[in-house]
């Protein structure tokens, strides 16, 4: 059988086993941070003894914060900081993630359309592009990252030709979604995120957010839940939100709209984006897991076929062997992604005896 159409039946099987399992678990939202429901990992099954080596494995490499919630419920939460379930911090990259979701609560309000034109919010000179080369760079292409331009906002190709992690033209969004709404981050992300699903310890910062290991799960429940809260809808414009999770573009399958993507063929990385590096980001995590990655390891993973939402936040992650190396924590498959989740599944899915 040829390897590609081996690898996408794998990945429709976990997404109809993420379905199935979803269905047959009802997902649970906390009201507040005081009453959120726990399980154990015993009345899981787990193994609890990989799943302390897996807790101790993130506390060894700079982990602050670590957070497995099970169908909404909380499974595990360890800190390794005196302020505890209180430690809130800059999520780096994991911030663009959010982004696009909010991004699509405007487009379904009607301020936008992500086919538009940057150019129709920022006018001309956003860039150092051309006016003409400029006005073809449309808010999709912000949102796949094949923007065209360069980290000083340079041409260097047209829109939608190559992929590049593009910070710079990333950040554009925000003043964009503030000219869209007429408000800015702050308040446009509280009123369509924070508050309705009492996300209240998250602010925007400088193209980003700051955030506790709580809130960041309860953003990740809300994509566990196809975009609702409870019953409440947070985000209704299912094509949006699907197009969100499944690949925007040819030039790197592994990529959404802001998202990174598991079990695809292949994927470019941050740091070296011209080579396509083939396999999934990271192979022993399950093949329908998505996830929003910071620099320093700040992660958002989502497994919908395991019901599960993993949260870690900390310093750039280190082994603690002697000439500590940092782990590649850029935002792609890194050696710790791979790591934790391969420790993870052996404490998840423990062998039959």
């Amino acid at each position: 059988m040829d390897a590609y159409l081996y690898r996408s039946m794998i990945f429709a099987l976990a997404i109809l086993v993420g379905q199935a399992h979803l269905l047959s678990q009802e997902l649970y939202f906390p009201l507040s941070d005081n009453k959120w429901e726990r399980v154990t990992p015993e009345s899981l099954g787990w193994d609890n003894a990989k799943l302390e080596e897996v807790c101790q494995f993130v506390a060894d490499t700079h982990g602050k914060s670590f957070l497995i919630l099970q169908d909404g419920k909380i499974a595990v939460e360890r800190y390794w900081t005196p302020a505890g379930a209180a430690h809130a911090q800059y999520v780096m990259s994991s911030g663009k993630s959010i982004t696009a979701f909010v991004v699509g609560i405007a487009k379904e309000q009607n301020k936008l359309d992500i086919e538009q034109p940057v150019s129709d919010f920022l006018g001309t000179g956003w860039s150092k592009a051309s006016a003409i080369q400029e006005k073809a760079i449309r808010i999709e292409h912000l949102l796949h990252m094949t923007s065209g331009l360069n980290s000083k906002l340079e041409f260097a190709a047209p829109p939608g030709t190559i992929w590049r992690y593009n910070t710079e033209a990333y950040q554009q969004l925000h003043p964009l979604l503030e000219k869209a709404v007429g408000k800015t981050m702050q308040e446009f992300s509280s009123k369509v995120l924070f508050e309705p699903v009492g996300m209240t310890n998250s602010r925007f910062r400088f193209h980003s957010f700051v955030m506790n290991a709580r809130d960041m799960g309860r953003f990740g429940l809300i994509v566990l839940g196809n975009g609702k809260w409870h019953d409440q809808p947070i985000m209704q414009d299912r094509k949006f939100f699907d197009s969100m999770l499944e690949s925007s573009q040819n030039l790197n399958r592994s990529y959404g709209y802001l998202w990174w993507l598991n079990g695809k063929e292949s994927y470019r990385t941050v740091g070296k984006q011209r080579g396509e590096i083939q396999g999934p980001l990271v192979p022993s995590a399950p093949a329908d897991m998505v996830s929003a990655n910071g620099k320093g390891g700040q992660r958002i993973y989502i497994a919908a076929s395991l019901g599960l939402v993993v949260v870690r936040l900390g310093d750039t992650p280190t082994t603690g062997h002697p000439g500590p190396r940092k782990f590649q924590s850029d935002g792609t498959q890194s050696n710790f992604d791979e790591q934790l989740w391969s420790k993870l599944m052996l404490a998840i899915e423990p062998p039959s005896k």
